[in-house]
C-alpha cells in the first residue's frame, strides 16, 4: 500500500498536517454563557462548578510543572542516600497537601498528553497568562481566537478524563 506523496515530505510538516486534519474532524462550536457553563448546540457540556474545578487542577498541575528545570552537574544526593524516605511522624498539614497537589499533577500531566499539541499550547498560553505574569502569552501558529477555543475545547475534552481518575468532586 502506497502513502501519499506528501507523507514522504519533512516529518514535522507531516504531524502538523495530520494533526490539522484530525483537528478539524474534532472541533466542535463551544459557546460560554455569562456564567461560565459551556454549551454546544443548545445542550450544557460543562457546568461552572466543573469548570472552576477543571481550572483549578490545571493551575496545579502549571505550579508544579512550572520550576521544572533540567538537572545538570553533580547530584545533590549522595549515593547511599538515596533510597531513603522520610516518614509521617512529622508531617504537617502542608507536607500532607503538597503530596495530594503532587499526585493531582501528575494524573492531570497523563491527561494532558493525550490531548494535541494546539491544546497543550492553548492550555500552557492561558495558565502562564493566569499564574500573574505581566505578560500576555502567545504562540505564532495559533490566533488568540483560535487559542481560546483550543482552551475551552482542552477543558471540556479533559472533564471525562478527570472524572474516570477520580480528580473532580460531584456536585451534590
Amino acid at each position: 500500500m502506497a502513502l501519499p506523496r506528501w507523507m514522504y515530505g519533512d516529518p514535522a510538516k507531516v504531524y502538523e498536517r495530520m494533526e490539522a486534519g484530525r483537528q478539524k474532524q474534532v472541533r466542535q462550536d463551544l459557546k460560554e454563557d455569562p456564567f461560565g457553563a459551556l454549551w454546544k448546540k443548545g445542550e450544557m457540556v460543562m457546568t461552572r462548578e466543573e469548570s472552576d474545578q477543571v481550572e483549578e487542577l490545571l493551575m496545579v498541575w502549571y505550579e508544579r510543572a512550572k520550576p521544572y528545570k533540567v538537572a545538570l552537574g553533580a547530584p545533590r544526593i549522595s549515593p547511599y542516600c538515596r533510597g531513603m524516605d522520610s516518614s509521617d511522624v512529622y508531617a504537617d498539614a502542608d507536607d500532607v497537601d503538597a503530596r495530594i497537589n503532587a499526585a493531582d499533577a501528575e494524573a492531570v500531566e497523563a491527561c494532558l498528553n493525550e490531548l494535541s499539541w494546539q491544546a497543550r499550547s492553548a492550555v500552557g498560553m492561558h495558565l502562564a497568562t493566569k499564574a500573574g505574569d505581566a505578560k500576555v502569552w502567545r504562540n505564532p501558529r495559533l490566533t488568540p481566537e483560535e487559542a481560546h477555543a483550543a482552551y475551552q475545547q482542552a477543558k471540556v475534552d479533559l472533564l471525562p478524563q478527570f472524572h474516570r481518575k477520580g480528580l473532580l468532586r460531584r456536585a451534590l
